[in-house]
């Protein structure tokens, strides 16, 4: 499919709706939970999407559409406007979103979309769980927001709702990215669908080179602030175990999340971070002469001598013995 059968495609009978608000609203209720919220109601899209063993779903959101009430997925949804423009509402905050524009939803964030008219059309590309996490997250740049955007969709806690905006109207590489997963979409070949996750993936890391965005980001900063002064609290009193997988159990966090999280906050390593905090109980524990420095070893929890002399060496620029005479004749 070339670019000229694709827009014929869009402006076919199959991208319009023609629904009512009363319309949708029925059919949310007959198909979708609903619960209370903000004196309003909200519908809960079901966990189980039929990805079928793919990594996406495309579908449009429709041209002449009623309202689209409040609702939340449990997956990743990234928004793109072809043409028009689309009104959402995230949580309380109302977004126009112009044509090139595209937006990237957390997953849990409750947000709805108002009707549309007859140039209003927008792509929606929903990730499930694993995109993210078995692609390119660490090669995305450090110092990016949308890097630590791409983090918070890694945790496996319920408390997401964030989302990224960015002006990308006159960006023709997003234009034919989009128009790209949509020729494979429409007319699949053989790995259609592969090719359709890495021009997601360009299109992302495309996005992390823009400067133009809207988010509500800076309340996860905050969290994931908090989670690393927790993060080395736990290391100072779990030093002796120093492992990830575990205190990742403990928090309720990913350990590729947790992993990338401890880089970006500390500029080292769990495993760094573990090592400093067990150099420093060693270094308290070389104070007292009778205990042998086997032992010492042994309380900080590691268990072969010669990598204890090589760490504490690396970490003091003495060995053990060295540190601990050395201190003797400052006494």
């Amino acid at each position: 499919m070339n670019y000229q059968e694709l827009e014929n495609v869009l402006q076919s009978p199959i991208s319009y709706s023609n629904t009512s608000d009363e319309e949708l609203l029925d059919h949310f209720k007959q198909k979708f939970t609903v619960v209370p919220y903000q004196n309003d109601i909200m519908f809960i899209f079901h966990h189980e999407r039929e990805f079928q063993n793919h990594n996406h779903i495309i579908n449009l959101h429709q041209r002449k559409s009623g309202c689209v009430p409040m609702h939340i997925f449990h997956y990743i949804v990234m928004t793109y406007v072809y043409s028009g423009t689309l009104i959402m509402r995230v949580e309380d905050e109302t977004i126009t979103l112009h044509q090139g524009d595209i937006i990237i939803l957390d997953k849990h964030v409750p947000h709805s979309v108002a009707a549309t008219g007859e140039n209003d059309l927008g792509i929606n590309i929903i990730l499930n769980d694993n995109y993210f996490a078995h692609r390119f997250i660490n090669h995305l740049p450090h110092d990016q927001l949308i890097t630590q955007f791409m983090i918070e969709l890694m945790n496996h806690q319920n408390t997401h709702n964030h989302y990224l905006l960015f002006y990308t109207k006159q960006d023709q590489l997003i234009h034919n990215c989009i128009q790209n997963i949509l020729c494979e979409y429409f007319d699949p070949m053989t790995s259609s669908d592969e090719i359709i996750d890495n021009y997601i993936m360009i299109l992302i890391t495309h996005l992390a080179r823009k400067g133009q965005y809207n988010t509500n980001l800076s309340v996860s900063l905050f969290k994931n602030q908090k989670l690393m002064d927790d993060i080395l609290e736990y290391i100072h009193h779990h030093y002796q175990d120093g492992n990830l997988k575990n205190m990742c159990m403990h928090f309720g966090y990913d350990p590729s999340y947790t992993s990338k999280l401890i880089k970006q906050f500390s500029g080292k390593t769990f495993k760094q971070l573990v090592n400093e905090e067990r150099m420093k109980k060693a270094i308290i524990l070389l104070q007292n002469k009778q205990l042998p420095i086997y032992e010492i070893a042994s309380e900080v929890g590691i268990h072969n001598l010669t990598s204890f002399y090589k760490r504490f060496q690396e970490y003091t620029g003495y060995t053990p013995q060295d540190y601990r005479n050395q201190n003797k004749n400052h006494v």
